[in-house]
């Protein structure tokens, strides 16, 4: 499912928007849901971080798409947006606040077609490469390459990363049975470390990013075996 939200004051575009939302899922089989926000006002204050893709207008009273985008960042940082305009030297700034572009209203199908060709393509990889949390009301898509290791602490789960720490709520346990997490070993109850980011073996500890991650007894083995493929040998 792909979910889009469509920031746009003049009925008109956000009906001709959502109208190719439909096509565009029916031509490629994709399941797609829109919701149509005639307010950005109103929209910031009933985000919750559930939608994939943002077309926003630049020019609405209130609030221009500009300073929407802004404060849209500070509640998601990885959310797709695409801006929508009839002035296009407005929407060249988008790179300010990641956007994916532009289209010059009036927005033709073909236009239309061809940016979300460019931003499933996009979505693809980054689902794969990615993980998603909420960290303190923030939506964050987490770097699957820049992941230390994951840590239960206070009922909680706190990523270590290379850009800092998030923490989020979930389980421990889902994540390890999450294809993504492959790369990953569970050696303790509290702790999913990723190989590649292990520096070194100790007796009862990984040392990742200069942290000593303790190696439950129960699975010192399965870990050490891991480890030891991962280096190019076997432990017996």
């Amino acid at each position: 499912m792909l979910r889009i939200a469509i920031v746009e004051d003049e009925q008109v575009y956000a009906e001709a928007l959502t109208k190719y939302c439909r096509r565009y899922g029916t031509e490629k089989q994709l399941e797609i849901s829109s919701r149509w926000f005639a307010n950005p006002v109103d929209f910031l204050e009933k985000y919750r971080g559930e939608f994939d893709l943002v077309f926003i207008d630049v020019l609405m009273p209130l609030m221009d798409g500009m300073v929407c985008a802004r404060q849209l960042r500070t509640l998601d940082e990885d959310v797709f947006l695409c801006f929508v305009t009839s002035v296009a030297q407005y929407a060249v700034h988008g790179y300010e606040v990641g956007a994916m572009g532009f289209m010059v209203k009036p927005v033709s199908f073909d236009e239309f077609s061809m940016k979300m060709d460019r931003i499933t393509r996009l979505m693809k990889k980054r689902a794969v490469d990615t993980v998603l949390i909420n960290s303190r009301n923030t939506v964050r898509n987490i770097s699957l390459r820049d992941l230390y290791y994951v840590e239960v602490y206070n009922h909680s789960l706190v990523y270590h990363t290379a850009n800092g720490n998030y923490e989020a709520y979930g389980k421990l346990s889902a994540l390890e049975t999450d294809a993504r997490f492959s790369g990953f070993i569970r050696v303790s109850p509290s702790h999913l470390v990723n190989c590649t980011k292990v520096s070194a073996v100790e007796e009862e500890f990984l040392v990742v990013n200069g942290d000593r991650i303790p190696i439950s007894r129960r699975r010192r083995k399965e870990c050490m075996n891991r480890m030891a493929v991962l280096l190019g040998g076997f432990i017996a």
